[in-house]
Formats: C-alpha cells, sequence, structure tokens
C-alpha cells in the first residue's frame, strides 16, 4: 500500500453517503504578477492610495486596496462585489485560469477522491462546472442521483424556467507566495507569507440558493446519509444575513430532527462582519450541530481578539466548544490543525490519524496540485515547536502529534507539512477539512458496529 493510500484511508469496505451544501462556482484564478498590478494604478494616485481591507468592493480601486492589504499582512479573505459592472471590471483586467471552487465543491471532489458518496447542492450547474466536478459526486434531479455532467444537461430546461437560476457563478481568487513583491509609488509591498485574496459577485451562493431537486432528495432519503458537510455562510450579505440564516438552519435541523444520528459539521468562512459569525453560531448550537472547524482569522472572528500563540489558539477553541456546547471544535493553521472535542466517540489515537489525513491531503494538493499526490514529507518547524513545548506540559506523543486528556475532552495538535514551493493557496483549509471529516466520520461509525 502507498503512503497516500493509508494516510488518507483509500480502501474502505462500506461507502459513506454524505451531503456537502452550499457553494459550489467556477473560480477564476489569477497568480499576482507586479506588471499587472502596477499599471493598474496611475502614478500620480500611487502616493496617496489608502491600502485597507474595504468591507465591500465598489470600484477596481477598492480591490487593489483590499488586494494588497492582504499582501502586505499576509492573510486572507473574501469579500464581496457591489455589482455585476464591477465584477466585468475585474474580469477584463487580469489574466485567469479556472478551476473548482465553492468550499462544498470543493469538499465534494475530496470526499469522492476518497472514496465516499458526495450528494452535491448545485443550483447553477453548467457544463464547464460538470467537469470540474469528479464523477463520483452525485448531484439530486427529480428524485434520481446522476453524475454531473449528465445532471447539468437535465438541470438546463429548468433553470431556463427558474427565476432564480443562474449562469454559473465565477469567483476572482488573486493568489500571492512569500516574497512576492509589488512598488506603488516609492513604497514597496512584499508578501510574508502564502495565502489568497477573493473577490466574490455571486448572487446564487451569496444567498445560499439550494436546489428544489437537492431539498426535496435529501430530506426524502435522509435516514440513508451518514453525514453532512456544510458551509459557505460566510458569503450572506450584512443585510439579508438575518432572513438567509433561518431557513437553512430550518432546513439542517430537519436533516436532524428526522436522523438523529447524522454527523453535521459545520465550516466557518471570512464573514464581513464577526455579528454574522456570532448569530450563526448561537443558530447551529440549537440544531444542534455535532462538529465546528475555523481557521485562525475566523476564531478570532468568534472571539473577538487574534491568538497570538497556539496556545491561545488552543484555550480559545475550548472556550467555543463548551460555550456553544458543541462535540467538537477543530482549528486548522497554516503551520497546525487542533481539535478540542468531548471523549467517548472516537479514542485520542483515532483522531491524531484524522488529523494527520488533513494535513496530509492540504499539503500534497499544494505541493502536486492533487489531493491524491504524494505529500511532503517536511514538517512545518512552527507547528514542530507547538507540539514539542505541548508534550513538554504533559501531552502524551503519538506519531506526528500529540494529545492531552483533560477533565472529559481530548484536546489534539498535529503540525503541517510544509510544501515549499506551493503550486495552490486555495482550498487547502477546505482540502484538510473533507479529509479530516472523511476518516472521522468513519472512525465514528465502525466504533458504532
Amino acid at each position: 500500500m502507498r503512503r497516500n493510500e493509508q494516510s488518507f484511508g483509500l480502501v474502505s469496505d462500506t461507502t459513506m453517503n454524505t451531503i456537502c451544501a452550499y457553494p459550489v462556482n467556477v473560480d477564476a484564478v489569477c497568480n499576482i504578477r507586479e506588471e499587472e498590478i502596477s499599471h493598474l494604478i496611475p502614478s500620480s494616485r500611487a502616493a496617496n492610495m489608502k491600502i485597507e481591507l474595504k468591507e465591500s468592493i465598489g470600484s477596481r480601486e477598492d480591490l487593489l486596496s483590499s488586494l494588497l492589504f492582504c499582501m502586505q499582512q499576509g492573510s486572507g479573505a473574501e469579500i464581496l462585489i457591489q455589482s455585476q459592472v464591477v465584477a466585468r471590471q475585474i474580469e477584463e483586467s487580469f489574466s485567469w485560469q479556472f478551476r473548482l471552487g465553492g468550499n462544498a465543491g470543493i469538499m465534494a471532489n475530496v470526499l469522492a477522491a476518497l472514496g465516499a458518496k458526495p450528494v452535491l447542492n448545485a443550483p447553477a450547474l453548467g457544463p464547464r462546472l460538470a467537469g470540474m466536478l469528479h464523477a463520483g459526486v452525485s448531484v439530486p434531479v427529480s428524485g434520481m442521483l446522476m453524475e454531473p455532467g449528465r445532471a447539468a444537461g437535465e438541470l438546463e430546461v429548468d433553470q431556463e424556467r427558474d427565476q432564480d437560476a443562474e449562469t454559473e457563478m465565477e469567483h476572482f481568487v488573486f493568489q500571492f507566495k512569500k516574497g512576492d513583491a509589488i512598488h506603488i509609488g516609492q513604497s514597496r509591498i512584499t508578501a510574508p507569507g502564502d495565502n489568497r485574496f477573493i473577490a466574490t459577485y455571486d448572487p446564487v451562493n451569496t444567498r445560499l440558493l439550494s436546489s428544489k431537486h437537492f431539498d426535496s432528495y435529501c430530506l426524502e432519503n435522509i435516514r440513508d446519509f451518514d453525514g453532512a458537510l456544510l458551509s459557505g455562510f460566510h458569503l450572506a450579505p450584512f443585510k439579508e444575513y438575518r432572513e438567509i440564516f433561518p431557513q437553512k438552519i430550518a432546513q439542517i435541523k430537519s436533516w436532524k430532527d428526522k436522523n438523529p444520528q447524522i454527523f453535521i459539521h459545520a465550516e466557518m468562512g471570512s464573514f464581513q462582519s464577526p455579528e454574522i459569525m456570532q448569530s450563526l453560531l448561537l443558530l447551529l448550537s440549537r440544531i444542534p450541530i455535532d462538529s465546528l472547524g475555523l481557521n485562525e482569522d475566523e476564531l478570532a472572528a468568534a472571539e473577538g481578539s487574534l491568538p497570538a500563540r497556539w496556545q491561545e489558539t488552543m484555550r480559545a477553541a475550548e472556550r467555543l466548544r463548551e460555550s456553544l456546547g458543541l462535540f467538537r471544535v477543530a482549528v486548522h493553521t497554516r503551520d497546525y490543525i487542533l481539535s478540542v472535542m468531548l471523549q467517548g466517540k472516537i479514542t485520542p489515537e483515532e483522531e491524531l490519524s484524522v488529523l494527520q489525513s488533513g494535513a496530509d491531503a492540504a499539503a500534497a494538493l499544494a505541493a502536486t496540485g492533487f489531493v491524491t499526490g504524494e505529500p511532503p514529507e517536511d514538517l512545518n518547524p512552527v507547528g514542530l515547536e507547538a507540539k514539542e513545548v505541548f508534550c513538554s506540559n504533559g501531552a502524551t506523543a503519538s506519531g506526528r502529534g500529540a494529545f492531552l486528556l483533560s477533565g472529559d475532552e481530548i484536546i489534539s495538535l498535529m503540525p503541517s507539512l510544509l510544501a515549499k514551493k506551493p503550486r495552490f493557496t486555495v482550498g487547502l483549509g477546505d482540502t484538510a477539512t473533507a479529509a479530516v471529516f472523511f476518516r472521522e466520520l468513519r472512525a465514528i461509525r465502525e466504533d458504532r458496529i
């Protein structure tokens, strides 16, 4: 068995049926080049240009200001574009490569590659988007599950009659790497780390629309599903989230009510406002969901401040899990993956193996462009140092990671792998989340038998 097969658990005796919702789209990806950015900034305006993260993008200048801010900080963000006119202007200003985007779409592809049977919500599915989806991903149409290409053909007629249907949605993704530099007048901005900035105009996914075929199929067959992987809530606009969230929460709760055994993981994102995220977390805890995933920036939005060290991240995750009454909270960063969960469903060693699969999957994608590629061998030095300090404070080393039993909780830490020349910086968190979800769901299900 190859290293990758053993790590990801590609060989499985039984298939897991999973729901993936809500966003799927086409990503238009631009690898930052100085000449493309510099010629868009007139020299007469460069000296007075404000570099800051905008609340929304109403012009190309807003885009450049936000992009340069993220490069300067080495941080990631996703911000909504105000109009289709501005979106078209951005599209015409850069050269693009197209690939699958949307949290649910990316995670469905990973799950299918690992051997699960994901059922995907795809309310705006065209031939190009369908061609980017794994053949093992299923899309419901008229009570039946179809492979993406066939589903796109069948849905074309429905979309012509459906006023809410749109053409395939595109998100503009700007990737930058550590050391990338842009000159603005006399100033020079150099990225301290790899990351990405996303500008989105998407009236389908920002409303978290779901296909009527998806809605009816999931509700009628919910007892056949082992798990649900939910994401995209961060796309809801500030003016509309109070209307959007209750509708989605009602749908998810109906699944849990009909199938209490279904394992539900909700993945966060870059919200327009901490207020939106706080509102969502309270609603999700009432379903209740089982597991919550987020990165360090999203954890800061939930906590009100950015954890400076991994110990603070761990304590923040503990507080969040306890306050929401969840089984599990996981935090994925570029340096490590950390989880805090209640004892009883899986063992600490199983959880570390689960987290390792996520670290391997993300590193393989970054290094090779494929989730099933060979992951690099070098450990992230910051994550490795965190593990060593964790062990010196009483944690037990196991494989590449370490765990600590604390009261009724299991705290686990797994260092990331280091992709020295990453091919991708987009979708790494979604990839890690999906791989972890796959292995965790399988471990929980096997422990029930």
